[in-house]
């Protein structure tokens, strides 16, 4: 009986033991995986990053622009910031503003950009955080240079109880447009700054914001443009020109804005403060950089848009005016939202026989000007300009557009250097489907000036004077094609 039961007891040990070896090699029961979710809060296209409470939602875009007499993004070739235009590969001394038949009369870009909204709901409100970046190919970076890649940074800021830090759309500005190019007329800035927006409710805020004041920098015009002869006018060895005595930003813009948002539209008063900073000319006995002086300039403007659903859904009217003296950049008079022309124009050269003529315009852009005592005196101008938009079908849209600004300069070359500039244009774009766009628009743009281009007195380096070019009349046709898909 006992070998019965020790036996018993020993093949019982021996399958516990067996058992225990098998279970030993059972593969561990995994965690459980975190799946993305989807995050409603802030809209369509957010989900929650995997192991936060953070939303995020990526975009973004690829794009296909070709130009006539256009750079940029559709920014007609009559002002510095489109040098691009007129450096073709025999552009010798006859850069920006002179136009020849070395030049291109169509450039193409490709850009990509890629963005990223991060959001967080706190205590505070919302923590908001946006990126957006990319890179773009252009057909010609310069004279003869062949194509020109490189980096494109258009965002990158922080939203917080109120508070903005960032570079992003300069809170003067409505942020609005429909057509393709960055009209003149009007203020369409991105800048960096540090800003607070209250909400008082039923649509009403205000915004202060403190600006970089080198984004909104036009320049100090102490000289007129230097002089190298071409039949009866004056031109630069490298394309015109004058000498800046910018100094450095001491202080910040100044911006403030009121603002309504309703169901009919949105409407906003907004006003600047611009410190004007200038270099003391050698002429005044002293050397350049070692002292300053500056006095504050100022703009005023504001916009309404008008939701239009009556005509067709997403029809709307928009209108924008301002004001300057001394603050140039708020009334635009640049195409571009990142960079600031310092002059307009386009001058056509043509020769005949051994001689070289010139046609057409070339102004100086500034915020200030020295007078005949070496004194800077700010300059003034004003703008107004209208954009509608009209839906023919769902995915068919057209965008009328016009504008029209004036530019004065009080002193130097007295009435020589004042002109005005109107732009009117059309597009057209179509939506076969969702998120895709195939557009084309034309753009008509004047600058005229009561003056004929010619040569003028303008103070140069030394306190003399000197024959400076200005005057004129011109016009040019420009626009282009456009392809873009929004993801």
């Amino acid at each position: 009986m006992k070998m019965v039961k020790s036996l018993l007891l020993g093949s019982a040990a021996g399958l516990v033991a067996v058992a225990g070896a098998q279970a030993a090699d059972l593969p561990v029961k995994a965690k459980p995986v975190e799946y993305v979710k989807v995050c409603s809060a802030y809209g369509a296209g957010y989900f929650y990053i995997p192991g936060t409470d953070t939303c995020i939602k990526i975009g973004g875009y690829a794009r296909f622009d070709t130009y006539v007499n256009a750079v940029g993004t559709f920014n007609p070739a009559i002002s510095s910031a489109s040098g691009t235009y007129f450096n073709g590969p025999g552009v010798g001394v006859f850069a920006y503003p002179f136009k020849d038949g070395d030049d291109p009369d169509y450039l193409t870009r490709v850009r990509g950009t890629v963005d990223f909204d991060a959001r967080t709901q706190t205590d505070y409100g919302t923590l908001r955080s946006y990126v957006r970046f990319g890179a773009e190919w252009n057909s010609q970076a310069g004279a003869g240079s062949g194509a020109g890649n490189g980096l494109y940074f258009e965002r990158a800021f922080i939203q917080f109880s109120g508070f903005t830090f960032g570079y992003t759309q300069s809170f003067f500005d409505p942020g609005v447009g429909y057509m393709l190019t960055t009209p003149y007329a009007g203020s369409n800035r991105w800048t960096t700054m540090l800003a607070y927006t209250a909400q008082f409710g039923n649509g009403f805020s205000a915004t202060v914001s403190l600006e970089d004041a080198a984004n909104r920098t036009t320049g100090v015009q102490m000289t007129g443009s230097t002089a190298t002869p071409v039949f009866n006018v004056t031109t630069a060895a490298t394309g015109l020109t004058y000498t800046n005595y910018q100094g450095g930003q001491q202080a910040p813009d100044i911006v403030a804005n009121l603002r309504y948002d309703g169901a009919w539209g949105t409407a906003q008063l907004s006003g600047a403060l611009h410190q004007v900073v200038s270099t003391l000319a050698l002429y005044n006995g002293f050397f350049p950089g070692m002292g300053t002086t500056s006095e504050w300039g100022w703009a005023i403007g504001g916009h309404v848009e008008f939701k239009l659903p009556m005509l067709a859904a997403g029809d709307s009217l928009f209108i924008q005016a301002g004001y300057e003296q001394g603050a140039v950049s708020y009334i635009g008079m640049s195409g571009t939202s990142q960079g600031q022309a310092t002059s307009v124009g386009s001058v056509s050269l043509t020769q005949i026989g051994g001689s070289l003529f010139a046609s057409g315009a070339f102004y100086t852009v500034a915020d200030a000007v020295a007078d005949l005592f070496g004194q800077p005196a700010l300059t003034t101008g004003w703008t107004i300009q209208g954009q509608f938009r009209h839906y023919w079908t769902p995915g068919l849209r057209s965008a009328l557009y016009a504008g029209y600004l004036k530019y004065e300069v009080p002193t130097n070359i007295v009435a020589a250097q004042n002109f005005n500039m109107w732009q009117v244009g059309v597009n057209t774009i179509w939506s076969p489907v969702k998120n895709l766009d195939i557009g084309a628009e034309l753009l008509y743009s004047k600058v005229d000036g009561s003056v004929p281009l010619g040569q003028y007195a303008a103070v140069n380096a030394a306190g003399g004077t000197i024959g400076s070019l200005v005057g004129g009349s011109t016009d040019i046709w420009s626009g282009g094609v456009r392809v873009q898909r929004n993801f």
